[in-house]
């Protein structure tokens, strides 16, 4: 149009002006873009401009071509004036922005004329008839307004509602719509009509749209955003631009997808061009590519050329409707369908038979959950995943291709004898369609294309124009293709199959990698340490929230040991690293030994271990030798010298704990500091991992042996080790381990991989062979037993654990490393001992109290508090319960009003019974009561508790407390007795009709006899404790 080339000519002017100042030009299409967005009105247009382009008045005047009506730059001695009129003369026309106080109508007009595009795509007659109305009524507005009153329009509003009625028969949805812009003809029904060119087409551009003025393509900056493409676009187009820019996750991708359609604006290339342009960005996405080449009006001939709009099938003319429905309104089904609306038109389908309308479904569809939706977060593949998704994509991808070429080889040999049976002329006379002897149009020419290329549509056509010649050339090539596809086939598969048995079970094992190494932080003493200080401080601070109080004392970590048995093996494992390592001494070795064998297990109230005798004699001999070699005798690993290690120096021969592995109510108590606490935290950690691997092993004899004597049982087969259908089949390797074996098996490559005699990686693949996805907790199994090494070789040579070690030993002889709980009161003297002790030896680290109870599987351990320094000092010791009594004394105890009357009141009475004693004889002083105080009580000075002192007690009693009891029965008897009648007669009324009540009374009479022996029954009111009863005698006949 001649808007169109104005614009550009005036584009090309600012150019040529501002070459050497390309950012005039940038801040130019800058102001366009936001009129056009609607972010500044006219006026503030026109004054950036005119600052913009100042000194430059030919720019400025020429810019006045644009504007609307009312509008004008007038440049007068470099000076602007702006007269700007009122904005209801200044009419929107096609070729003009709208005006901006009519954003609303404008926008309603664009999403109702798309509508009408979208719903009669298939009957273009009836837009173009439509659009013609609207123009005719424009035209006659226009002529209207031009000649004023003196004229009278050809075409009026009515007749207008008159012909867009014929013209929408059964749209009764368009034609209420339409009804909304015939009220205000100069507004609504004006926007409506001269906005229908610019909303009948998405990619054509407005007119004032800052192009390049070449007609080639051209690489465009971010300008040409999402803001400027869907300017005039409907909701569902819109939400179709939203949805690639989703699909394709680059800005720079998005952004070249956009100036595809930028270019097509221009008219630089055809719909088929932008087509092949598009395929890059949407080819992987046929959903979004359908709708595209729909929108466009684009179809595929057979010879591979473009038709318009009006020879699409008529069955997508609903499919614009269909977009438009906004399906997360509608109602639900589950989380993945939604409901058509009623309203919705169904598609019409003649091939339908009454069982198809019965059975098929017309009204759930589909609705996708986005990711951007869910609120689950999956995993990210791994590489191992990765290779076997990109193995079945290939192998995917092959069977098409081989099975999309046999189809075309099967469709040819069936034309091939039909041309057979064909004569001469007939076969000269015979033609082939578009699917080639087929069903289909897409698969066969694809297969064709596939194998010729570029010469796919000669030989398509030869195809079709002389099969008797071309069928038997192509069905020759068709089939060497076959067999040499088939070839290749057969060598992908081996490597196919080389890469799942590779890779198959890492993939399976989504959990290894990420264990690995957040399982190195894990086993770490300062993760352990400061996981148990953490506790304590929300301890802390939650006493401190509620109460002014201490908090009260209890475990913050409590570890489970459920089997006994776990505990040897972990045993085994560690005394077999222990025995390995060079660097620990031989003597450190023996302490360690005990440790693991003796100690832990009295602790735990678990069987002790065998120090093995080959082992003893052994290091027996071994040390001989070296005192034969040094005669100045063994040396300590500080250089002192030392005695050999023999079984007369046990460390933990016979200590109180192993005494009570017998009884069944009884607990230990060891007081530890940090490489004790790590120590026991790390073979906790080690004994429940060792036993999720045994239930798991467990769990697989169990799933084997059910699945053996199912094939027993039904199929009536008895199948061997080797007799897996996956073995047989040649899909699976067999194992050499039997399932019974697994944990047994499992042991063994610990201690090789311990001893380095097995790869990591070979370890690992062994795991998952017996373990499948559970194997991962046993991936870090070398480096656990490392560190409880290495925490073990601490408890035998630093001092400070030498020492608790030490304590632990001579207050178990006192009797304050733990006992019976029946009798725990009276070691508690000791116990506390023990805690001052060890908190002492323990003051510059932390001191941990560890305790067992025999009858639970759990150890229990609490930090405790040594901030406060410790004295021995009585005055102190006297001055600290005399402080933590006084500070509950001074607070202000919460308190009832009735309960304070009573007090008073019996305050009252207390002042008149002191009265009355000091008014009598001193001989009667006796009559009032006895009594006797001898509760006796002591506080802890560690904890501040008070306990009672076993065997003593008060007694008191009141000689006048049974003579004031009968002298209030009669009225306390009376009271409680009224209440409950009281509370009877209310539930009576409501539960017991006036039938039952007689039924009760004959039967307490003996009136009732059914079944009863012969007997007469009689009634007597006496008084019975100031209360009136009934009291029933019985007299039975004898017969």
């Amino acid at each position: 149009s001649s808007a169109v080339e104005d614009a550009l000519s005036y584009l090309d002017q600012v150019k040529l002006q501002f070459g050497n100042q390309p950012q005039v030009y940038n801040d130019f299409l800058d102001i366009m873009k936001e009129f056009k967005s609607q972010s500044i009105d006219t006026p503030g247009v026109i004054n950036r401009v005119s600052q913009l382009f100042k000194g430059h008045p030919d720019l400025i005047m020429g810019f006045n071509t644009f504007l609307p009506p009312g509008y004008k730059i007038e440049v007068q001695t470099n000076d602007l004036n702006i007269p700007i009129s009122g904005a209801s003369s200044q009419p929107a026309s096609h070729n003009q922005h709208p005006s901006l106080p009519q954003p609303v109508e404008f926008n309603h007009a664009i999403n109702y004329v798309n509508k009408i595009k979208n719903r009669f795509q298939g009957q273009p007659d009836i837009y173009k008839a439509f659009l013609e109305i609207l123009h005719t009524y424009q035209k006659e507005q226009r002529n209207a307004k031009e000649a004023g009153s003196n004229y009278t329009p050809a075409l009026t509003e009515q007749e207008v509602y008159t012909q867009v009625a014929r013209l929408f028969k059964n749209q009764e949805d368009l034609l209420s719509e339409f009804g909304q812009f015939l009220p205000d003809a100069n507004s609504s029904m004006v926007s409506l009509c001269e906005h229908t060119s610019s909303a009948s087409s998405l990619l054509r551009k407005s007119s004032f749209c800052p192009v390049p003025s070449q007609k080639k393509p051209k690489i465009l900056g971010k300008e040409h955003g999402m803001t400027e493409v869907s300017k005039h676009s409907t909701s569902t187009e819109t939400m179709f631009f939203e949805k690639v820019k989703k699909a394709l996750r680059s800005s720079e991708a998005y952004d070249n997808f956009l100036r595809c359609l930028h270019i097509f604006n221009q008219e630089v290339i055809s719909r088929a061009e932008l087509v092949q342009l598009v395929i890059p960005f949407l080819g992987k996405f046929p959903e979004l590519f359908t709708w595209f080449k729909n929108f466009l009006g684009y179809r595929e001939s057979s010879h591979g050329e473009s038709s318009h709009a009006e020879s699409l099938p008529k069955e997508r003319a609903t499919e614009g409707i269909a977009m438009e429905i906004d399906y997360a309104s509608c109602k639900r089904l589950g989380s993945s369908y939604r409901a058509l609306p009623k309203s919705y038109q169904q598609p019409k389908c003649t091939g339908r038979t009454p069982l198809c309308r019965e059975v098929l479904n017309d009204t759930w569809v589909s609705f996708p959950s986005w990711s951007e939706d869910s609120t689950f977060v999956s995993s990210k593949k791994t590489q191992y995943e990765e290779h076997i998704y990109r193995c079945e994509d290939e192998r995917f991808e092959l069977d098409v291709v081989l099975e999309a070429n046999l189809a075309t080889i099967r469709a040819l040999e069936a034309v091939q004898r039909r041309l057979s049976r064909m004569s001469a002329e007939e076969q000269l006379r015979f033609k082939l369609d578009n699917t080639m002897g087929g069903s289909s149009e897409v698969i066969h020419r694809k297969a064709i294309q596939r194998i010729y290329g570029d010469k796919a549509h000669d030989i398509i056509d030869g195809l079709k124009k002389n099969p008797a010649v071309s069928v038997p050339i192509v069905l020759k090539r068709l089939k060497m293709k076959e067999e040499e596809w088939r070839e290749a086939q057969r060598g992908f598969n081996k490597i196919w199959r080389e890469q799942n048995e590779k890779y198959y079970l890492k993939s399976l094992d989504h959990q290894g990698i990420n264990f690995k190494q957040n399982d190195t932080k894990v086993l770490r003493s300062k993760t352990l340490l400061n996981e148990i200080e953490m506790l304590y401080d929300d301890h802390q601070d939650r006493a401190s929230e509620e109460t002014a109080t201490p908090p009260p004392s209890g475990p913050h970590i409590t570890q489970c040991y459920e089997d006994s048995q776990i505990m040897e093996d972990a045993a085994a494992l560690i005394i077999h690293h222990v025995k390995r390592q060079v660097g620990i001494q031989k003597e450190d070795k023996y302490k360690i030994k005990q440790i693991i064998h003796h100690f832990i297990p009295d602790l735990l109230f678990a069987r002790r271990g065998e120090l093995s005798d080959v082992e003893e004699e052994e290091e027996e001999e071994e040390e001989e030798e070296d005192m034969e070699m040094d005669p100045g005798g063994p040396k300590k690993h500080n250089g002192l010298p030392g005695s050999s290690p023999s079984k007369s120096k046990l460390l933990f021969g016979n200590t109180a704990a192993q005494k009570l592995r017998g009884t069944d109510d009884a607990y230990n108590m060891f007081f530890v500091n940090n490489y004790w606490y790590i120590f026991l935290r790390l073979h906790h950690i080690l004994c429940s991992r060792l036993l999720r691997i045994y239930g798991q092993a467990e769990k697989q004899i169990e799933e084997d042996a059910r699945e053996r004597e199912w094939e027993r049982e039904v199929l009536g087969l008895k199948r061997e080790k080797n007799e897996n259908p996956a073995i047989q089949l040649k899909m699976k390797e067999p194992m050499d381990v039997d399932v019974e074996d697994y944990y047994s098996v499992f042991l063994e490559m610990v201690r090789n991989l311990l001893d380095g005699n097995m790869e990591p990686i070979q370890y690992e693949d062994s795991l998952r062979e017996m373990f499948t996805i559970h194997a991962y907790i046993a991936f870090t199994m070398d480096k656990l037993i490392q560190s409880i090494v290495r925490q073990l070789q601490h408890l035998v040579t630093d001092d400070v654990c030498t020492r608790v070690t030490d304590m632990y030993l001579s207050e178990s002889a006192n009797k304050a490393t733990g006992g019976l709980l029946s009798t725990q009161t009276s070691r508690a003297t000791a116990e506390g001992t023990y805690q001052r002790k060890a908190e002492q030896l323990m003051s510059d680290e932390n001191c941990f109290k560890v305790t067992q109870s025999r009858g639970s599987v759990s150890l229990a351990m609490e930090l405790l508090d040594t901030e406060e320094e410790n004295s021995d000092e009585p005055a102190e010791a006297e001055v600290r319960p005399n402080q933590y009594s006084s500070t509950h004394l001074s607070q202000k105890p919460v308190f009832l009003p009735r309960n304070l009357r009573r007090i008073r009141k019996c305050q009252r009475g207390w002042e008149q019974l002191q009265q009355e004693r000091m008014n009598k004889v001193p001989s009667d002083k006796s009559q009032d009561g006895t009594s006797e105080l001898k509760m006796e009580c002591m506080f802890k000075l560690n904890s501040y508790k008070m306990v009672y002192v076993c065997k003593s007690e008060d007694y008191m009693y009141r000689h006048t407390a049974l003579t004031r009891a009968h002298q209030s029965q009669e009225r306390v008897n009376t009271r409680l007795h009224r209440r409950f009648h009281a509370w009877l007669d209310t539930w009576a009324k409501e539960h017991v009709t006036s039938d039952m009540a007689a039924d009760n009374r004959k039967w307490l009479m003996g009136e009732r006899r059914e079944g009863l022996l012969p007997c007469t029954t009689s009634c007597d009111p006496e008084v019975l404790h100031y209360i009136n009863v009934n009291k029933y005698r019985v007299k039975y006949r004898t017969l």
